[in-house]
């Protein structure tokens, strides 16, 4: 059902769902599958900041993981101050699944704010679509390794 509220779109990824997490709670990844965060900087304080790729315009991050839930908020606005949580990545270990420890399903919601019109809000679901199918390629690809609890 399209409610209009939220978008939810999901992908199983032959990972564990701690490598998963740990790929997705990374400032320095962000901007490799997250379109809006492209030529990302890094504040010190752990805000990310960005810009969208067709128009330019500013966009900052801050991530709140929240590994005992394997869940991730990224905390998203125009200016470090107006930052809201509007995405979510949950991460469901396979074993909950019924399938192997080394995978997992990772689901992306999105809600839509009130005042985004319909192109803009069609925009957002099918680039979150792209960007899950690309979360799955980089994590699969064997480029980022976990070493030390980070990706190298």
């Amino acid at each position: 059902m399209d409610d209009g509220h939220a978008h939810v779109c999901s992908i199983r990824i032959a990972r564990p769902a701690e490598t998963v997490l740990a790929f997705l709670s990374a400032p320095e990844l962000l901007s490799s599958w997250a379109a809006g965060m492209g030529r990302a900087k890094i504040h010190d304080d752990g805000l990310v900041e960005g810009a969208f790729p067709d128009t330019g315009e500013p966009i900052w991050a801050r991530i709140d993981a929240d590994p005992k839930r394997n869940a991730i908020h990224y905390h998203l606005g125009p200016e470090p101050s107006s930052l809201a949580p509007r995405i979510e990545i949950r991460i469901v270990p396979g074993p909950v699944l019924e399938s192997d420890a080394d995978s997992c399903v990772v689901s992306m919601i999105a809600w839509r704010q009130n005042g985004m019109d319909d192109v803009r809000w069609r925009s957002l679901k099918s680039g979150h679509e792209a960007e899950i199918l690309e979360i799955k390629r980089l994590i699969e690809s064997q480029k980022y390794r976990v070493q030390k609890g980070c990706f190298c």
